[in-house]
């Protein structure tokens, strides 16, 4: 099994862009109740369970072999057809 080295500030720059856009929705009322407010504790919760669902899936996509060979494969599939 491969595990990937995590690239910390990429991570860092994901994690703040994130939660960046959810505050801003948050505040504006899009998607969320309550305009005119920001729910801390989801920013929080969001902000911790988002790097290590991203990493996780970047090992998921490491270790499946057919992942680089997807579009290769969907072409070769098309032209049968």
């Amino acid at each position: 099994m491969r595990v990937p080295s995590p690239a910390y500030r990429e991570y860092v720059e994901f994690v703040a862009t994130v939660l960046t856009v959810f505050a801003v929705l948050q505040y504006a009322g899009i998607f969320f109740e309550n305009p005119g407010e920001i729910d801390p504790r989801y920013l929080l919760s969001v902000g911790l369970l988002l790097p290590v669902c991203v990493y996780l899936m970047t090992v998921i996509q490491e270790n499946v072999e057919w992942v680089p060979r997807w579009e290769r494969m969907v072409h070769t599939a098309g032209r049968k057809s």
